[in-house]
């Protein structure tokens, strides 16, 4: 039988396997949210309902991981200034972390230096601590 012959044709009506319209950047700068986000408020309201949240496929298991690994983080104050300089003399290896009050993680830095994964954690860290703004006293809090 050749390829082409026996395909039904999609119409864009509500048959069985249509997919949905797909928004462009255009489509959302009206007002109207993207799916991710759709899909965030949903799995926000199941949390706050009690019900299991719903996660696809291989990142269901990391989803979980990660909301779980979220709400067990406890917020840690420490000055600014003293964790940026920590930041750039010691982050290539997870100097800041002990700092921090984060025993785990920088442990996990500290034993991995070598494989550069500390400094791709350390930009990501920069980017966070930087916009912060201290108070009074120099210190920030991070969770």
């Amino acid at each position: 039988m050749a390829k082409g012959k026996n395909r039904k044709k999609n119409t864009g009506g509500n048959q069985a396997g249509a997919s949905a319209p797909v928004m462009s950047r255009e489509d959302m700068g009206n007002g109207q949210k993207s799916l991710t986000d759709l899909d965030y408020e949903l799995q926000a309201a199941q949390r706050a309902a009690g019900m299991r949240e719903n996660t696809y496929g291989v990142w269901g298991p990391i989803w979980r991981f990660m909301t779980w690994y979220d709400s067990k983080k406890v917020p840690h104050t420490f000055k600014k200034k003293v964790y940026m300089y920590l930041m750039l003399f010691t982050g290539w290896f997870g100097g800041h972390r002990w700092y921090q009050g984060r025993r785990i993680l920088a442990l996990c830095e500290t034993l991995l230096f070598w494989t550069g994964i500390p400094l791709i954690m350390l930009v990501t860290d920069f980017m966070e601590v930087f916009p912060l703004k201290a108070d009074e006293n120099g210190y920030i809090t991070m969770k």
